[in-house]
């Protein structure tokens, strides 16, 4: 049985949602219910769609718990609504959102802190517009040949791909235009992939994260037995951690994370650390990172969901929303 602050409230789990990453969420949320089910919570599932603000008027809950991934679940616009209800809600909030999901915006902020990100060039094309692609695809050709599409926004690694010669990049570019109107090229950085998450501002182990095949697209994240991980990680000097862990905890404190995220880095073999992004709202599934990395420390995944929720809380304001 639990013991939260909230064990006696109606608690939602918010999940499902309107972006591409509506099947992802679907499994986290669901994971998410059942966990706090077996700690004893009056708990519910709640589709969060375009009708979630009469239904969450229809069904009163006295908080939520968050596990819509992707566009309207944790780019801040989900958050707002919860703020204008006044319903607390677990994880990071409004503006640490928006700046996380924007992944523009959060590597001018890292660097801004001083924190070492790939170099990148961002783009506002579209994907039927042959001749923007080709001269973005020309201003890039003078880089080296080696570069990752993704998408400005979204998450789940969705319309993200890597190019080594024009070609590619150009129809790279035009898959990630399709999804989000900013497109964001990083140049490849070569070392070992290393995420390490934070929770309530303190990191939890690294985990280095070894796809068998290829790089760590939608496929190998969400596919059993497509992937290894493995803590701690085996490419990485263990003199490194420390410092990994207090860049992520930095990164965290730098966009105002609140709750759960996860922090993903490229380390090199020459010890260079390089973070690539943050995510405010990680997946929940079973081959999710930070249930893995929570339970390198005996944190049990019913207990981490619990501490999610006791995360939740508003960001406030002045007005009156009585």
């Amino acid at each position: 049985m639990g013991s939260g602050i909230w064990l006696q409230h109606r608690v939602g789990v918010l999940l499902g949602g309107i972006s591409s990453e509506r099947a992802v969420s679907l499994r986290s949320g669901a994971a998410m219910v059942a966990a706090l089910a077996r700690r004893g919570y009056r708990v519910q599932a709640i589709d969060a769609g375009r009708d979630l603000n009469e239904r969450l008027r229809q069904q009163p809950i006295d908080v939520a718990l968050l596990a819509v991934h992707g566009c309207w679940g944790e780019d801040g616009q989900l958050q707002g609504l919860l703020e204008t209800l006044a319903i607390p809600y677990s994880g990071s909030g409004v503006a640490a959102s928006a700046i996380g999901m924007d992944k523009v915006l959060t590597k001018r902020l890292l660097r801004d802190a001083g924190i070492a990100t790939p170099p990148w060039w961002s783009f506002r094309l579209a994907a039927d517009d042959a001749a923007a692609i080709a001269a973005a695809v020309a201003t890039l050709s003078t880089t080296p040949h080696d570069w990752f599409v993704k998408p400005a926004s979204g998450g789940s690694s969705v319309a993200t791909g890597r190019a080594t010669d024009p070609p590619q990049l150009a129809a790279a570019l035009r898959r990630a235009a399709a999804v989000a109107p900013t497109q964001l090229v990083e140049q490849t950085i070569v070392g070992a992939e290393v995420t390490v998450s934070v929770l309530n501002g303190v990191a939890l182990p690294a985990i280095q994260i070894c796809p068998r095949e290829g790089f760590y697209d939608y496929t190998n994240k969400y596919s059993q037995g497509r992937t290894d991980y493995l803590i701690p990680p085996r490419d990485v000097d263990s003199a490194l951690l420390p410092k990994l862990a207090a860049l992520a905890e930095l990164a965290y404190n730098t966009i105002g994370c609140r709750g759960v995220a996860r922090v993903d880095f490229i380390v090199t073999a020459a010890g260079d650390l390089w973070l690539l992004e943050i995510n405010t709202l990680p997946g929940m599934t079973e081959t999710s990172l930070a249930p893995k990395a929570a339970a390198a420390v005996g944190i049990t995944f019913d207990e981490l969901v619990e501490r999610m929720l006791e995360s939740a809380t508003l960001d406030g304001c002045d007005g009156d929303i009585s």
